[in-house]
């Protein structure tokens, strides 16, 4: 963080905060309502995607439920 302060760092970053907790049982039920899918990486969904969009292409992109 301090590189990326001093300009040292990557040309693009994204800094991002959260907390995700898990209850016994959650996932699977996650899956089997199929609340999960995979999407090839793309780093424009990161960087460069309006975030008021990033969901929605993300999902648009998507290659298969779990």
């Amino acid at each position: 963080m301090r590189d990326i302060a001093s300009g040292k760092g990557p040309k693009q970053s994204l800094i991002a905060f959260g907390y995700a907790g898990w209850g016994p049982g959650q996932l699977e039920s996650e899956i089997a309502r199929r609340d999960w899918v995979m999407a090839p990486a793309d780093p424009k969904l990161i960087f460069d995607e309006d975030r008021d969009k990033v969901w929605e292409s993300a999902f648009a992109q998507r290659m298969q439920d779990l």
